[in-house]
């Protein structure tokens, strides 16, 4: 595995919030624009989305976790938290294999865990994400996409 550039990754940021910055319209035109600029970053970095995205509203986090959790998944996972009125986007991924569950956060690291710990573990990701820490984020919704 090569070492993360983070100018490249920074590079890589700043394409994807160019992107998705420039799509305006409602709601779902300004969510569909940012679907098709994850695809689009997925497939420069030879990456590729499988079918379409999902997503899920917190209320259906379980749904969501299972759907990760399938053996031999790779997912990219838009996480869309409520503060205050405004929305804060984050992505991290997941990828699962003989029935252990890994998951990336890039502001916390890597998490391992078995499928039966899985809604614990990703309980205390969003404890995290909840603190005064961090604003008192609240999770809102998750966009899954597939990849390879």
């Amino acid at each position: 595995m090569e070492a993360l550039d983070l100018d490249h990754a920074s590079d890589i940021q700043n394409q994807y919030e160019n992107a998705a910055g420039s799509v305006s319209g409602s709601r779902e035109q300004r969510e569909a624009g940012r679907i098709s600029a994850r695809k689009t970053l997925l497939r420069s970095q030879d990456l590729q989305p499988v079918g379409e995205p999902s997503v899920f509203h917190a209320d259906r986090q379980s749904t969501a976790l299972q759907k990760i959790a399938r053996d031999g998944s790779a997912h990219l996972i838009s996480l869309c938290f409520e503060n205050n009125g405004k929305r804060v986007r984050h992505a991290i991924t997941a990828s699962s294999s003989e029935g252990s569950v890994n998951l990336f956060d890039p502001n916390y690291g890597e998490f391992s865990t078995t499928l039966p710990e899985l809604p614990s573990m990703f309980q205390n990701l969003m404890t995290r994400y909840g603190s005064r820490l961090n604003g008192h984020l609240q999770l809102e919704s998750m966009v899954i996409q597939r990849v390879e």
